[in-house]
């Protein structure tokens, strides 16, 4: 993947101030090392993004990039918060870490801290690269640091075992580990001249509700290994259920009801933001509409066969995504709202 030419990276990302006193010899390492963050952000993008990735490759090059970075700076965020080799306290000050990187990514301290690191150690880690392209991204994309405040949050709600007791709180955990993507891909993309910008980022956010209520619904076993649970409890007790229930399978007309009532709630959210394609720039059209067919695909098998889907993890082949991707390329995908390519 080509990148910007080489004299544009620092001063773009930098008023000049902040390279003051770094010799010469260790700003052209820098040059090169943010090229080769560029790189490893696509690479982790391509390797991990599983649904994400066919939605960028979509994107003018300029865009992708910018979300490869996106993408690669949650995937490392992830990492942390997942990370079962570790403790509690130990993710716990990670994330710590890991927000101070952040912040002087959002600063001019980035630069002074990449010339510490290459006099430290000479080289940049893997996180040190990707904290190095969000650098350059913040300023050429103008973003802004709430949001991904926000996603740190959320991973720290996911630190130890919990349970959620109703849908208030799953859906505070669903707005900051996804819609807050969601709201970063707005401000890379933008919208359309005229729209009001607080109306998109209103059906971003419920977008990227259904994305990770999707996600959740798909997920159940998977999560209830790592002792956690994002359904609401109080539904679920609605119903005469547990998640332990659930997972069992005790009740087949309990367990149908209440996992159709969820993925009836997920498809609202769906049908709700179904005028965004309609807000963003033309140019993230493909992209988001290929995102969203791909999640209401999950979806509706989920819908479609419940039982099936809490005993095996429901996915789309690649050969799905490809074709998901092509028809969003020529415009040939109905709205999210619609459900159906």
């Amino acid at each position: 993947m080509s990148q910007p030419p080489l004299e544009s990276t620092v001063r773009r990302g930098c008023d000049g101030t902040c390279t003051s006193n770094v010799p010469s010899d260790v700003r052209v390492e820098i040059e090169f090392a943010i090229q080769d963050a560029w790189r490893l952000c696509e690479q982790i993008t391509r390797e991990e993004a599983r649904n994400f990735y066919y939605g960028l490759r979509l994107l003018p090059r300029a865009e992708r990039s910018a979300l490869y970075v996106v993408y690669a700076w949650m995937r490392v965020l992830d990492d942390i918060a997942d990370n079962d080799g570790l403790t509690e306290a130990e993710r716990r000050e990670l994330l710590t870490w890991f927000e101070q990187g952040t912040r002087k990514a959002f600063s001019c301290e980035w630069y002074q801290g990449a010339a510490q690191t290459l006099k430290e150690r000479g080289a940049f880690s893997r996180e040190d690269s990707v904290f190095l392209a969000l650098a350059q991204e913040v300023v050429l994309r103008r973003l802004t640091i709430d949001d991904f405040l926000a996603a740190i949050e959320g991973q720290r709600m996911d630190l130890a075992p919990r349970t959620f007791s109703n849908f208030s709180e799953t859906e505070l955990y669903c707005d900051r580990v996804a819609s807050t993507v969601g709201r970063i891909c707005l401000d890379v993309w933008g919208v359309r001249d005229g729209i009001d910008m607080n109306r998109a980022r209103n059906l971003s956010t419920a977008r990227g509700i259904a994305f990770q209520l999707t996600n959740i619904l798909r997920d159940i076993r998977e999560d209830a290994g790592r002792g956690r649970c994002y359904l609401p409890a109080d539904e679920l007790a609605k119903h005469g259920l547990t998640v332990d229930a659930l997972l069992a399978w005790q009740d087949d007309v309990r367990c149908t009801a209440f996992m159709r009532e969820q993925c009836a709630r997920v498809a609202r959210c769906f049908d709700e933001s179904a005028a965004l394609e309609q807000l963003v720039s033309v140019k993230a059209v493909p992209t988001l509409a290929a995102m969203s067919v791909i999640y209401r695909r999950i979806l509706e098998k989920i819908a479609r066969d419940p039982k099936r889907a809490i005993a095996k993890r429901v996915s789309l082949s690649a050969f799905e995504k490809v074709t998901i991707g092509l028809r969003a390329r020529f415009g040939l995908l109905s709205p999210a709202g619609g459900g159906r390519a």
